[in-house]
């Protein structure tokens, strides 16, 4: 009887983040996700939100988990073709646009090759984005991330969604890469490089790309880059932002600047030897510049990366599982558990504080 009762002890102690979570109180929130980049069946361009609307038991108004595959406006990788139009007539808590990339060809392979390929699907139309902006109450939170209105999305609808979410792109993208060499290094920026310098790609080991909308690149190898990018929290995150911590970022971001009235709460840190920072100030690229960019009178957010974009999906249904999975975080995953998930808690939880008033 002893044994069985040290047992039942152990189960209930090791399952009690499970038990917790499946009777602590759900959150309503009225959300709508716009996520244009889904041709597989991951929904890795927006899993990581929905990772953590899970963990924190948010439910939508009528009292359902949000479904990954489901509560979005985008593409469908089961049929291959735009779900549906936003179409939200309505006051939402929150609208999240996640990506706007699109789908292309080389992108529904099975193995796909990196390739820029004939567009299927993708953009951000005016139409669609003033559908938008009229289901943005003056208390609803607006949160773009990075491909929102860049390429394929025009000009012209590209000029008004800066306006209203208080940013201005400089056409500058870039990345981290850990090995120069790997497959990871997209074939089109092997090309573009060796055009514009007439010389071969011979890079190895750590580096950093940056890339124009003009397809100019400006790249970094092992001898220019002396650490990871790094994104660090500025003095006015820190008043704002409890709980959230610096980390590495490896992955794609962009570079933009604030409009008037928005404040910088955290910043990309390009750690580079005087040789790599004279190249950038040489192509007009900063050192330093804004990740999180916040218009709190407006009440919009922009993350200067693929914040969301994360494949992790075991123990959403267990509390407090953000602490344990922070702790066996590696150089990949450091981000996502240090930086943006307590990000998104802070933001979530402004708007639950928000609608109880």
């Amino acid at each position: 009887m002893k044994k069985v009762i040290i047992f039942i002890t152990i189960i209930l102690v090791l399952f009690s983040p499970r038990f917790y979570w499946m009777f602590k109180s759900a959150a309503a929130l009225d959300i709508a996700v716009v996520d244009k980049t889904v041709p597989k069946k991951d929904y890795r361009e927006h899993n990581g939100l929905f990772w953590i609307l899970e963990n924190k038991k948010i439910v939508k108004p009528n009292g359902e988990l949000y479904d990954i595959g489901r509560d979005y406006f985008g593409y469908d990788p089961y049929e291959q073709k735009e779900t549906v139009s936003y179409d939200v007539t309505r006051n939402v808590d929150l609208i999240y646009i996640a990506d706007t990339y699109g789908v292309y060809s080389d992108d529904l392979q099975d193995l796909p090759e990196g390739e820029r390929t004939q567009k299927v699907y993708g953009g951000m139309d005016l139409l669609e984005w003033n559908a938008v902006m009229e289901s943005k109450g003056k208390d609803t939170t607006l949160i773009a991330e990075f491909n929102s209105f860049a390429e394929p999305t025009d000009k012209v609808t590209r000029k008004i969604m800066e306006r209203n979410i208080g940013v201005v792109w400089s056409d500058w993208i870039g990345r981290y890469f850990k090995e120069l060499d790997s497959s990871e290094i997209p074939p089109w920026l092997i090309r573009n490089y060796e055009n514009q310098y007439k010389e071969k790609w011979d890079f190895k080991g750590p580096g950093l790309a940056f890339v124009h909308t003009s397809d100019r690149v400006v790249v970094l190898g092992k001898h220019d880059v002396k650490d990871f990018v790094s994104v660090q929290l500025t003095q006015q995150g820190e008043k704002q932002l409890d709980g959230v911590s610096s980390s590495n970022y490896m992955y794609w971001f962009d570079i933009v600047s604030p409009m008037e009235g928005s404040d910088i709460l955290a910043e990309y840190e390009l750690h580079l030897t005087s040789k790599g920072e004279e190249q950038l100030i040489q192509s007009g690229i900063p050192t330093k510049f804004p990740a999180v960019v916040h218009h709190a009178e407006n009440k919009t957010y922009y993350f200067a990366g693929d914040y969301t974009d994360y494949p992790k999906k075991s123990l959403a249904k267990w509390e407090k599982a953000p602490l344990l999975l922070k702790g066996f975080s590696n150089d990949d995953s450091q981000f996502y558990w240090s930086t943006y998930v307590p990000l998104m808690n802070e933001v979530i939880e402004k708007i639950i504080e928000q609608k109880r008033w």
